[in-house]
């Protein structure tokens, strides 16, 4: 059929018609909701959800920093209960 197409040099016309069912029941119709498919918006979204757990991984890697610099301050003060750590803190006042 190719062959013969290519073949071809005059234009044909066809006037069968196609047959289409017009009973058709649709499940769903057409929406014209603006908003649904709102890709801005979706984007927006999306980076504030970045940026929320970026600050919290931010906020938590910090604190975890001098979390593990005051374990250390502690531990090369040999500090193990409430009267070392009030020595400790009084002999920092004393040198600030």
């Amino acid at each position: 059929m190719r062959d013969e197409d290519l073949k071809r040099f005059t234009t044909e016309i066809n006037s069968d018609k196609v047959v289409v069912p017009t009973d058709i029941a649709l499940s769903t119709f057409p929406k014209w909701d603006v908003y649904e498919n709102d890709h801005f918006a979706m984007r927006k979204r999306l980076v504030n959800i970045f940026l929320k757990v970026v600050n919290k991984w931010i906020t938590r890697t910090r604190a975890g920093k001098r979390l593990a610099k005051i374990k250390k301050r502690l531990a090369d003060e040999q500090v193990f209960n409430r009267a070392d750590c009030r020595r400790m803190v009084i002999e920092d006042w004393k040198t600030a």
